[in-house]
């Protein structure tokens, strides 16, 4: 009997030191859940300003009811550059109240009351502007930019002459964005890079004649292997993120658009590229979708840990700010004003 019993308890014990092991490595390779916010108390892309249907104040409790913990808000440059004529127009097809009615100082009075909002003690709340990706051929208005603690990029098929943007694109905004932010040492993120192509190659399939259910999962995908390793080379370990939105919840049910989308994106979450998740919500109709991240980014590989990369360095960044200004306002040395 002991002949027996020995090596079946010395397997036992051999069993349970790996599964130790294997725990312990799992649990020290885990960052705590209480240093994490999860991915449906995120919302990184929150139209705050012209677009708003609503006061800022009850706009943001909307978001906060609806279990958001962190937004960042922002607007459309390109807003604040209408004339009267260009602004009562816009006003009347949307619909919205003229919250910054006055031309000249529509910008900063935004950002003021962002910067009240950021007093609240119920959420927390950052605040930039969503940049269309044309204006970086065309030519930067580089003044605003310089009030933004992230800088969003609008990527849209308008700035490659009607054509979804694919994996060439994307890595050519890319490294363009990586040398802005030379000069504006902010969060910069790429705003729903991906959507528009999926939909795209479903509207050409349309006008051809040909069924969605025939289309392959090559035929929706961005990008090549070497693409990857291109983008991952340019922004692994960078401040730049790239935005995983809602919309992908009404595409993630679609079989092979998900297969091929997974393929897109896990090499890039692997090779350390961070992302974002938000609504990019501009209305009321944006609380007519559960919000639920998780449902599309797990299979991605995108966890809690890689979402709050973001967060976490904001609150460093601003707190990082705030020593420096208290420094300053006590200090009377000409040093501060170089700082």
């Amino acid at each position: 009997m002991r002949i027996i019993l020995y090596p079946l308890l010395t397997i036992a014990v051999i069993i349970f030191l790996v599964y130790q092991a294997e725990a312990q490595e799992s649990l020290k390779n885990s960052p705590l859940a209480e240093g994490l916010f999860q991915l449906n108390e995120i919302d990184m892309h929150v139209h705050a300003g012209k677009e708003r249907p609503l006061p800022l104040d009850e706009w943001i409790d909307m978001f906060r009811n609806d279990g958001r913990k962190v937004l960042l808000l922002l607007d459309h440059l390109e807003l604040y550059r209408m004339t009267d004529k260009e602004q009562n127009a816009w006003l009347k097809k949307n619909k919205v109240g003229n919250w910054y009615s006055d031309p000249t100082s529509a910008r900063q009075d935004f950002m003021n009351d962002l910067a009240k909002v950021e007093t609240r003690n119920d959420i927390i709340t950052f605040h930039g502007w969503e940049i269309w990706e044309g204006e970086i051929d065309e030519g930067l208005e580089k003044e605003p930019m310089h009030d933004a603690e992230v800088i969003g990029w609008h990527i849209s098929k308008a700035a490659w002459d009607g054509i979804a943007p694919g994996g060439k694109e994307i890595i050519k905004r890319a490294q363009q964005i990586v040398e802005i932010q030379q000069e504006f040492p902010v969060p910069m993120i790429i705003f729903h890079p991906f959507g528009g192509r999926i939909k795209a190659v479903k509207d050409e399939a349309r006008k051809a004649g040909v069924p969605l259910s025939s289309l392959e999962k090559a035929d929706y995908r961005c990008f090549t292997p070497d693409e990857q390793q291109k983008l991952i080379k340019i922004l692994a370990g960078r401040s730049v993120y790239i935005e995983i939105e809602r919309e992908w919840s009404k595409l993630w049910d679609d079989q092979t658009v998900r297969e091929a989308f997974i393929e897109d994106i896990r090499p890039l979450v692997e090779g350390g590229i961070k992302f974002t998740v938000s609504t990019d919500a501009h209305g009321i109709e944006s609380f007519k979708t559960p919000y639920d991240p998780a449902k599309y980014c797990n299979d991605l590989g995108i966890k809690p840990e890689n979402v709050n990369a973001l967060i976490r360095e904001l609150l460093a960044i601003r707190a990082k700010r705030n020593l420096i200004n208290q420094g300053c306002h006590s200090s009377q040395t000409s040093m501060c004003l170089h700082l």
